[in-house]
């Protein structure tokens, strides 16, 4: 049995010392200029910030929605797991509010919504 990170088609789109972020580019879906699709941070150091009771974090799944042709995304979900590519416990996560945010350039946020939002 394939565990949840290897399930999905995740392709690396960037990185840095801190962090490896990929998408899964098999499962994005669109409707005119709108893209949907999910993406995997997976940290060097464990994480807390978006926990409930700052409890540490490897790895973090989320699905974006991406305005393609505004060049903005907002947050739809994300979940939390204590190990590297969403291995290992669930991890209690806050809430997010799903607000449009302005796309950020040269940021593993532009690299997500390239691949989101590259024609086919």
């Amino acid at each position: 049995m394939l565990a949840p990170a290897a399930a999905a088609g995740w392709v690396r789109v960037g990185g840095n010392a801190n962090v490896v972020v990929y998408a899964d580019p098999a499962a994005i879906t669109r409707k005119v200029n709108f893209a949907r699709m999910r993406n995997l941070l997976d940290f060097a150091a464990p994480q807390s910030d978006r926990s409930i009771g700052k409890q540490p974090y490897l790895s973090l799944r989320e699905e974006r929605e991406y305005d393609c042709g505004n060049e903005r995304y907002r947050l739809l979900r994300y979940s939390l797991r204590a190990g590297p590519m969403f291995t290992g416990a669930a991890v209690p996560a806050k809430s997010d509010d799903g607000v449009w945010l302005p796309m950020m350039p040269a940021s593993l946020g532009e690299a997500l919504y390239k691949t989101a939002c590259a024609k086919k």
